[in-house]
Formats: C-alpha cells, sequence, structure tokens
C-alpha cells in the first residue's frame, strides 16, 4: 500500500498485519529491471518488488518520485543531501513515466512548508503539528511573511519539533529570513539551523540573538 509519504507491506494471514513499513525519505537508491521489478535500497536493508504489470511498476515509481519532489521543491532528479541527518539520491532507470499524485499531495501555500513538514515529521516518528501547518499556510502567507520566527513556535513540547521545523525551511523557495531572539535554543535545533543556510539557496539573512549559543 502506497501512503502520501511511506509504503506499507501486508502478510496475506489472517490476522493481517504491516510486514514491512518505510518512509520514502529512506530510500537511497531504486532501480528498475525487466519483468516488472523495482529494486530499493533504504537505510537498513535493500527490497526487490515484482508487480504484476508496467502499469503498477510505473505508478509506484511515479508517486514515490513525485512524493520526493514535493520534500525537495519539485527537484525530484537532484542528488541532495536531505534534512534531519539523512543523505538521499534516487537513481532511477529503465522508465520515466510518473503518475499524477496530486489527490494525495494537494498543492500548498508559502513553498510547500506544510508537505515537507509532515514527510519529516513520519520520517523521524512524531506527530505532526496541524497547529504550524496553519501558522505557515494561513498567517505566514496571508501576510506574505517571508521572515520565519522561530518564536512562534517557542510552546512546542520539545527541541525536536523545533529541529524539524527549521529542516523543513532547507529546501523552501518562500521564506527568505531565519529569526530567533531571547530564546534559548538548543544544539539539536543549532545543527539544523546551520544545515538549513548551508542547503538553502532562498534563505538571505539569518538572526539569532540571544539564543544561548555558546563562543
Amino acid at each position: 500500500v502506497l501512503a502520501t509519504w511511506r509504503l506499507y507491506l501486508f502478510t496475506v494471514k489472517v490476522p493481517t498485519k504491516v510486514e514491512v513499513t518505510f518512509n520514502f525519505l529512506e530510500i537511497r537508491a531504486m532501480n528498475t529491471y525487466s519483468e516488472h521489478q523495482v529494486v530499493i535500497d533504504t537505510d537498513k536493508t535493500t527490497y526487490s518488488f515484482r508487480l504484476q504489470t508496467q502499469d503498477q511498476l510505473d505508478h509506484m515509481v511515479g508517486h514515490i518520485n513525485y512524493a520526493l519532489s514535493r520534500v525537495f521543491n519539485n527537484s525530484i532528479y537532484a542528488h541532495q543531501r536531505a534534512v534531519v541527518c539523512l543523505e538521499f539520491s534516487v537513481l532511477l532507470s529503465g522508465t520515466s513515466a510518473l503518475t499524477d499524485s496530486s489527490a494525495l499531495f494537494p498543492s500548498s501555500p508559502s513553498g510547500g512548508f506544510s508537505e515537507t513538514y509532515a514527510a519529516l515529521c513520519d520520517y523521524n516518528g512524531i506527530g505532526c503539528k496541524e497547529e504550524v501547518q496553519w501558522d505557515v499556510d494561513t498567517i505566514y502567507h496571508s501576510q506574505d511573511n517571508r521572515e520565519f520566527n522561530l518564536l512562534d513556535f517557542s510552546h512546542l513540547d520539545s527541541s525536536r519539533d523545533l529541529a524539524v521545523i527549521v529542516a523543513s525551511i532547507a529546501y523552501n523557495t518562500w521564506f527568505t529570513k531565519l529569526y530567533c531572539k531571547d530564546m534559548r535554543i538548543g544544539s539539536e535545533v543549532v545543527d539544523q539551523v546551520l544545515h538549513t543556510v548551508s542547503k538553502s539557496n532562498s534563505l538571505e539573512e539569518l538572526t539569532l540573538e540571544n539564543a544561548g549559543l555558546k563562543s
């Protein structure tokens, strides 16, 4: 079963249970072969799937590629080091067909922030905060606010939540500024700030003032 950001493989036994599952961001390489076969290398292991028809194979590969293109702002074939300590490269051979998965991936404002954020939450095993998505898609977007202020999300439970939010900006083209003042941020958040600054093509200004950084 192909979900929005994840593949599930169920047993045929009763009761049915999930035998294999992985987030698409775990993929390191994906290659197609003859007889409708696709081999997917992930962080942990390699999976080989043989589909019944070429259409099924095209649908599977197209769905995964489209999902990753939403996370990386449509840089579908770019070899990149992705967010949250993740290296990502999709090597696609044997087919170039992409299916239309727009029903599962509705276009969101603010450079697709909500889609990237949701995918990273799933990858990191934390709950996706709808309030975060709403704030960005509604308030930031309606005000044409391109400055992402970490203070707006200081109420979140853990620094990991904030780190994933920062990581979501790395390939975002909407935000041009990242701002944090009078708010202490942990090392995990700092690491993601550094990663985001190094990878973003859109960020023009970074402000970290009285953020608890050690000199």
